[in-house]
């Protein structure tokens, strides 16, 4: 009876690792991992408190771009702090001109 020819399984299973590394090391250099960077920091929900790192209100086509007084409803929403991208800009937004803020209200309903 004859042996049958064929890859082992280590050989497949480390090929494809060696797959996902090249995906991987392809995405990091062509710029497209930074898709997953800004989804982790978008804020989920809406902003209450507008982000600036010299004090001023964040502005938007001469607006203001999120309601200074704006608050979580505790019923509603949790609060939680942290630096987040504002919701609704469009993807192509150069970081430079993002507006960001310090607390974002989540839906808990």
């Amino acid at each position: 009876m004859k042996k049958a020819q064929g890859l082992p399984i280590t050989t497949i299973i480390i090929a494809a690792l060696a797959l996902v590394v090249l995906v991987i090391l392809f995405a990091i250099f062509t710029g497209r991992i930074a898709i997953f960077g800004r989804g982790v920091t978008e804020c989920p929900g809406r902003c209450e408190m507008p982000y600036s790192e010299t004090g001023e209100q964040p502005m938007t086509e001469g607006r203001t771009a999120l309601e200074p007084n704006a608050q979580c409803d505790p019923q509603f929403e949790k609060s939680i702090t942290g630096i987040y991208i504002a919701p609704g800009q469009p993807a192509n937004t150069p970081a430079d001109k993002l507006i960001y803020c310090s607390t974002c209200c989540v839906s808990i309903v």
